[in-house]
């Protein structure tokens, strides 16, 4: 049996888990544009938006403390990149942090900061 058209297939996906600048905007505060390694990109369409709020598995006492506090946002960008990211709002950051998550796809020719 043949392998089929490999073309069709989606990339895997990119794990980065380093720390980006945000800027958001509107009145729910979404990501507009990020920093990401010296370069930026301006947020052109949020494809899908979510919580987390469970636990890690190393956590072995589990309550409001040790639990996650993510909001998440898969995106596509002004270069076609397609990321997700994520506010951690852990209780010791009164303002989160922001993290790029992963790479879900790169644009030929875009800003490869890869």
């Amino acid at each position: 049996m043949g392998r089929g058209n490999l073309a069709l297939v989606t990339p895997m996906p990119q794990f980065i888990g380093e720390k980006i600048e945000v800027e958001t905007g509107g009145v729910v505060k979404q990501p507009v544009s990020l920093i990401w390694r010296g370069h930026e990109y301006r947020v052109v369409e949020i494809l899908a938006s979510w919580f987390d709020w469970g636990f890690s598995v190393a956590v072995t006492q589990r309550d409001w403390r040790t639990r996650r506090h993510r909001n998440y946002f898969r995106l596509k960008t002004d270069s076609g990149d397609l990321f997700e990211i994520y506010l951690d709002r852990a209780p010791a950051r009164a303002e989160g942090e922001w993290y790029l998550y992963q790479v879900l796809d790169r644009e030929e020719g875009g800003k490869s900061a890869v």
